[in-house]
C-alpha cells in the first residue's frame, strides 16, 4: 500500500516538480550568490507547512525540517546543492540558461528538484511514519575547498542526525539505474600551486641568469615519477597540471614560472605522501639549479567514503523498489570530488549517483556546455529518495542505523 501511495503522489507532483527544476535551470546562480534559488526553495518550503530555516551556518542555505505523525523516532537528512557553474550553455533546451555565462552544468537543477519533490510526497505521507526528514537546500558545492557543506556542519542544524543522504546526477548511467559503491565513491580534491623564481638575464647571456622555465621542464618531467614510483599502487592518485605561465619576453631568460594543478586520492596516505613528495622535489630541484621554488597545497574536499553495511542498504531499497536491473554496473569510484564528503565525516549516510541520459541520447559528461539531465530522471529520483527515507526511517530494528547514532565529529 505505501509503495502504490509513493508512486501515485510522485505521478501527481511530477509535472510540478519540472516546472521547477526548468525555473531553476533557466535562472542559474553561481556559487554564494544562490538568492534566487535559495527563496524558491524556501517557499517551497512553506507552502508545505515544513519548520524552514533560512540563511543556515550564515550562507544562501535552506533546510526544511518535517515531523512524521506516529511520533519521534529517527532523524533522516536529504542534501542537495543549488548552484550553477560559470558556462555558457549550448544544450538548445526551451529552457536553457537566461543568465549569459551561467549554467546548471553540474545537475544541481535536477537535485534541488528531486528534493523539493521528495519532500512534497514525504509531508503528503507524513501520518504514515514515525521520526524527523530534514531536507537541505546547500549552496556552493561547487566552491572548492571551501563549499557550503561545512558551514551547515558547523552550524550544529544538523545535531542529532541518524544518517545523510545525497545523490548526483549520473551521464555515465541511464535514466532509471542507480550506481553506489561501498567505500571510496569520489575522490578528495586538492589545489596545488608551484612557483619557481630564477633570475632574468638576456637570452644571449643565459649564464648570468637562472632560467625558470628550464627549470620548470625538469620539475614536470620528474614529477611524473611521484605518481609511477613513489605512490602505493594499491592507493591510486592522479596529479595533473592545468596551467603553465611564465616569462615576459621571447628574448629573455625567464625569472618566474607559476604551474597549477590538482591532486585527486582516495586515501589520506597517498594525499600526504604527494605533498610530500613535491615538497622535496622542489627543494632538490632548487639545489641543483640554483631556483627558489615554493610549494603551496591546499586540500580541498575529503574523499566520499560509503560504509559497507549504509551502501548495501541503498542496494536493498533500489532492489526491492525498482527491481536488479535498476542497480547500475559501476564498478570503479570517480576521480571528480564532491563536498559531500564533509557530511559523511560528521554523520553516517551513503552518496548514490543517479542515472540522467536517456536512452539513444548522446553521453555529454558533467560541467560539460551541452549536458542536462534528463527530465525522466526526476520522478524517478523522487520515487528512490522516498523510498530510502521511508526504509530508513523504518530501519530501527535491522542496525543499519543504530537508534542512539552518535555524531561522528
Amino acid at each position: 500500500m505505501t509503495q502504490d501511495m509513493i508512486k501515485q503522489l510522485v505521478e501527481k507532483y511530477t509535472p510540478h516538480v519540472c516546472e521547477l527544476r526548468r525555473t531553476i535551470h533557466a535562472h542559474p546562480e553561481l556559487s554564494y550568490h544562490e538568492e534566487g534559488t535559495a527563496a524558491l526553495v524556501a517557499a517551497e518550503f512553506r507552502s508545505l507547512g515544513l519548520e524552514v530555516h533560512e540563511e543556515v551556518g550564515g550562507i544562501h542555505a535552506v533546510v526544511g525540517i518535517l515531523h512524521g505523525g506516529k511520533g519521534k523516532g529517527l532523524t533522516i537528512a536529504l542534501r542537495a546543492d543549488m548552484d550553477a557553474l560559470p558556462v555558457t550553455e549550448e544544450t538548445g533546451l526551451s529552457f536553457a540558461s537566461e543568465t549569459p555565462g551561467i549554467m546548471h552544468a553540474c545537475g544541481h537543477d535536477a537535485h534541488t528538484s528531486i528534493l523539493l519533490g521528495t519532500a512534497r510526497v514525504l509531508t503528503a505521507m507524513k501520518d504514515t511514519f514515525a521520526g524527523t526528514v530534514i531536507f537541505i537546500g546547500q549552496p556552493a558545492e561547487e566552491k572548492s575547498p571551501d563549499g557550503g557543506a561545512k558551514a551547515i556542519v558547523k552550524s550544529g542544524i544538523l545535531e542529532g542526525t541518524d544518517a545523510v543522504y545525497g545523490l548526483h546526477v549520473w551521464p555515465g548511467l541511464p535514466t532509471g539505474q542507480v550506481g553506489i559503491l561501498a567505500g571510496p565513491m569520489m575522490a578528495a580534491s586538492d589545489h596545488v600551486t608551484v612557483t619557481i623564481c630564477g633570475k632574468a638575464s638576456h637570452a644571449a647571456m643565459p649564464h648570468r641568469g637562472t632560467d625558470a622555465i628550464v627549470a620548470a621542464g625538469q620539475f614536470l618531467t620528474a614529477v611524473q615519477n611521484i605518481i609511477s614510483r613513489q605512490i602505493n599502487p594499491l592507493y591510486p592518485a592522479v596529479l595533473t597540471f592545468g596551467t603553465i605561465h611564465g616569462g615576459t619576453r621571447y628574448n629573455i631568460v625567464a625569472d618566474e614560472v607559476v604551474i597549477e594543478g590538482t591532486c585527486r586520492t582516495y586515501h589520506k596516505e597517498a594525499q600526504d605522501m604527494v605533498e610530500d613528495k613535491l615538497k622535496r622535489l622542489l627543494s632538490g630541484l632548487d639545489t641543483m639549479l640554483g631556483t627558489d621554488s615554493t610549494l603551496q597545497y591546499d586540500r580541498g574536499y575529503d574523499a566520499v567514503f560509503n560504509d559497507a553495511e549504509q551502501a548495501e542498504f541503498i542496494k536493498d531499497v533500489v532492489h526491492t523498489r525498482f527491481g536488479g536491473d535498476a542497480l547500475g554496473d559501476v564498478r570503479e569510484p570517480a576521480m571528480t570530488a564532491e563536498d559531500f564528503s564533509g557530511y559523511l565525516k560528521a554523520y553516517n549516510g551513503a552518496f548514490l549517483w543517479l542515472g540522467a541520459t536517456a536512452p539513444g541520447k548522446p553521453v555529454w559528461p558533467l560541467h560539460n556546455s551541452h549536458f542536462a539531465a534528463d527530465e525522466n530522471c526526476l520522478p524517478f529520483g523522487m520515487e528512490l529518495m522516498t523510498s530510502l527515507t521511508l526504509a530508513a526511517l523504518s530501519n530501527q530494528d535491522a542496525g543499519i542505523i543504530a537508534p542512539d547514532a552518535a555524531h561522528k565529529a
